[in-house]
């Protein structure tokens, strides 16, 4: 069976066509709900796991004053949820990187050297200052390059420090993922 339609192909006629296109294109887009999370049993979870970051400090001497702590974190578009929170633990370092106890935070969209809008984050120290929850009230959204600024003020005594980063989707009880480990190395000052 074969069927065929056939049809006058006017300017007019082309033109309620390519309109009438437009707006199911849009009515169909704008019905769409963007994906907010991933709900699995009533736990949010990330569906393209954020696995690309660093940490980055200027200043790289013991003691070393204006010193600045950048964790960054590219969160991935296919994340499918947006980003609640990260999570940094000391795993190495025989002092606290955190020395002087909780210190100011503040994050943005972007990295260190080309920073963007200002993103809201609140900071809850733990464990003697080992342990850092940053929490964005405002979740981040999939696609965007997150960084999170610690202010240390000075840096901690010479040595290797090594940090477990996860990131924790926004949504009913988060299912953390494990991003990898930070190092930061923290050198002796140069003396004659």
């Amino acid at each position: 069976m074969r069927l065929s339609v056939t049809t006058k192909s006017t300017a007019k006629g082309t033109a309620k066509a390519a309109a009438l296109a437009t707006f199911l294109t849009v009515a169909l887009l704008s019905s769409l709900a963007p994906v907010r999370s991933l709900e699995l049993n009533g736990q949010t979870s990330f569906v393209a796991v954020p696995t690309k970051a660093k940490l980055v400090n200027y200043q790289w001497y013991a003691f070393q004053g204006r010193a600045v702590a950048y964790v960054v974190l590219e969160f991935p578009a296919g994340a499918e949820a947006g980003l609640g929170a990260i999570s940094l633990e000391q795993i190495r370092g025989v002092h606290p990187a955190f020395r002087w106890g909780a210190v100011p935070v503040r994050a943005f969209l972007g990295t260190p050297r080309r920073e963007g809008d200002a993103i809201a984050a609140e900071a809850e120290f733990a464990d003697k200052a080992r342990s850092v929850m940053v929490h964005f009230p405002q979740a981040v959204a999939p696609g965007n390059t997150v960084t999170v600024a610690f202010q240390l003020g000075r840096n901690p005594p010479e040595g290797l420090y090594s940090f477990s980063l996860s990131a924790i989707p926004a949504g009913p009880n988060p299912i953390p993922q494990v991003v990898g480990v930070l190092q930061m190395d923290i050198l002796q000052p140069f003396r004659d």
